[in-house]
């Protein structure tokens, strides 16, 4: 649970403290009698780093507030870049001034902690920000996290909202949920190894150039549009079966497709000005609304995608389509096909399969395409009878 804002039994320990505490850190100290141990015999076991005995968030900000979630009733030790300490959850330490400093937490026992929070607002579909859900906290100026091995296999919530943070590793985080990362665009680097219950993964606006999601089963929510890197490639393996909502838009530099077949339970699929070609077939039944704009799709296959009653939405103009097939698809009502290279019998084929729905009130763009045969015109007049808006080369 959340506890009030506190500071307490605030101490400086003094410069050598924090060094050794920062210095804690594998690898950033070695010792000759080390190198000579390991090398002194050639069947010597070579024992792996510890873990690092702390938390350590690096901020350059003049205040640092993060928050914590634990259960039960652990001991709580912060000590912050100035020497000064806290137990709170919640606690806020006031630097005077700006400047790179090392904060570090540490937790006994490290398997009471659930949330991590040092920045949230709620953006791009996450949770109503609140002491039950993860509270709302203007980012802390993170740029590096390390010991977060420590709570990898407890820990349920990360939240590090428009941090200029730049890696983060999850490796092992059994227990990792929801990963909250909305504009960190410095984030250039993520580690999603053996995160079997990861459902929620919000990467909108980062620094990604590879994502892999081979080892996250459980996936049901990807948030990756506008990625400020060169490249953008995405990793599934055999992911997809809970997958409900993909928004990877504004990827222009994208290098990889999407193995659509893998998400049957599939209801938006965001992928406009995504560098997409070829086929698009989708097969998920639960589809309500697909945005496909700006792509170089040539064909596209939904059919059965949209039952009846779904009134659901399919924008895939400013494509190369040459044939769209949206048979048994009664549920859709929101069609934008314009600005692609559909002759007439394939505009014809649209207008008559949208007209034998016999729906109302819809919405339908061909424009930038061939004009309509007379019969195909024909159609247009039905759909327009029953309230629907079709516009038409």
């Amino acid at each position: 649970m959340r506890l009030p804002n506190r500071i307490s039994g605030i101490k400086f320990v003094g410069l050598l403290a924090i060094i050794i505490l920062v210095a804690s850190t594998p690898g950033c100290t070695s010792s000759d009698s080390d190198k000579n141990n390991s090398s002194s015999s050639p069947d010597a076991k070579v024992t792996p780093p510890a873990p690092e005995a702390n938390i350590t968030f690096v901020t350059t900000g003049s205040s640092f507030s993060p928050i914590i979630t634990v259960t039960g009733n652990p001991e709580i030790h912060w000590v912050f870049g100035d020497g000064s300490t806290s137990d709170s959850t919640s606690p806020t330490v006031n630097f005077g001034s700006k400047g790179t400093r090392a904060n570090t937490l540490v937790v006994t026992p490290w398997n009471a902690v659930t949330k991590i929070n040092i920045g949230y607002d709620g953006s791009d579909g996450g949770v109503t920000p609140g002491s039950s859900t993860i509270e709302n906290l203007k980012q802390q100026n993170v740029i590096a996290v390390t010991g977060l091995e420590n709570v990898a296999p407890y820990l349920q919530v990360w939240a590090s909202s428009l941090n200029p943070i730049t890696a983060l590793d999850f490796s092992n985080f059994t227990a990792l949920h929801t990963i909250e990362c909305f504009y960190c665009t410095s984030l250039a680097t993520i580690r999603l190894r053996n995160v079997p219950s990861l459902t929620r993964l919000c990467l909108e606006h980062c620094n990604i150039s590879y994502l892999d999601l081979s080892e996250a089963p459980s996936l049901a929510d990807l948030r990756g549009a506008s990625q400020g890197s060169s490249t953008y490639t995405i990793n599934w393996g055999t992911t997809g079966a809970h997958i409900w909502h993909i928004c990877v838009r504004d990827n222009p530099q994208m290098t990889s497709t999407f193995p659509v077949s893998q998400f049957p339970l599939l209801k938006d699929f965001y992928v406009w000005n995504g560098n997409q070609s070829g086929t698009l077939h989708l097969t998920s039944t639960n589809l309500k609304s697909v945005l496909l704009s700006s792509n170089h799709y040539n064909a596209a296959n939904l059919s059965g995608c949209f039952p009846a009653g779904r009134k659901g939405t399919l924008n895939i103009d400013n494509n190369n389509l040459t044939g769209l097939d949206i048979s048994s698809d009664p549920g859709l009502l929101y069609l934008n096909a314009s600005r692609n290279s559909l002759n007439q019998t394939a505009v014809d084929g649209i207008l008559q399969t949208l007209d034998s729905y016999n729906t109302n009130d819809g919405s339908l763009d061909l424009t930038g395409n061939a004009a309509p045969s007379i019969t195909g015109i024909s159609h247009a007049n039905n759909l327009t009878a029953r309230g629907w808006k079709v516009q038409r080369s």
